[in-house]
């Protein structure tokens, strides 16, 4: 049986997949058909991961149900045709004005990168601070506070013929675990034995062993 968190993050999932209409992929669940060509075309793609989670003992007991603040993280990759030549930059017979070309293609396409995963965060920000979203399709109360937070984006690189160009935020929210405790033993069927000493016979005793 899968943990409450564990439910909200393939909810998570479901929910920016659903919603993406083809402006990205999501890595673990795909919805077929609409906007499938230009997804592929965009060469963007998103991740969802459980990060941590914090049980504040003021927020349950031993029993259960606990309160559970989770963090999920929301990787973010774009990818843009690599405009530079590195095997002009790298030529030590090349002139500087092609040296200084190749340099100003490869920053182009390091700002098509960045102006893409600009878009891929807003298109998963406006989907999961949605109000119609704020529930990620699960019952009312299965979650509660949820907040989009820490956008961060990571350095430009050159893969083959590809720029890439990664990015995360944080998601939090609360939800509630169950507790499930041990059940114990079955007791079986009980045997009383009894023992009787008999009293009137002198250094010998006798059982009885009854059910």
């Amino acid at each position: 049986m899968n943990q409450a968190y564990q439910i909200i993050r393939d909810s998570i999932r479901r929910v920016l997949a659903q919603k993406a209409d083809g402006e990205f992929l999501v890595a673990g669940y795909q919805k077929r058909g609409k906007g499938a060509d230009q997804v592929v075309s965009k060469s963007r793609l998103v991740e969802v991961y459980y990060n941590r989670g914090d049980f504040p003992k003021s927020g349950g007991s031993q029993g259960g149900p606990n309160k559970h603040n989770c963090t999920f993280r929301i990787d973010m990759t774009a990818a843009e045709p690599a405009k530079g030549d590195k095997a002009t930059i790298n030529d030590p017979n090349a002139t500087a004005a092609e040296v200084a070309q190749a340099l100003e293609r490869m920053k182009a396409s390091d700002l098509l990168a960045d102006k893409s995963i600009d878009e891929l965060f807003g298109h998963v920000y406006r989907i999961l601070m949605a109000a119609d979203n704020q529930d990620f399709d699960l019952p009312v109360g299965f979650v509660a506070s949820r907040w989009v937070d820490q956008f961060n984006k990571d350095e430009p690189i050159e893969r083959g013929k590809l720029t890439i160009l990664t990015a995360s935020c944080l998601l939090t929210c609360s939800t509630s675990e169950d507790v499930e405790g041990y059940t114990g033993v079955q007791a079986g069927d009980i045997v009383d034995v009894t023992v009787q000493l008999e009293t009137d016979i002198p250094g010998k005793a006798g059982t009885e062993t009854g059910a």
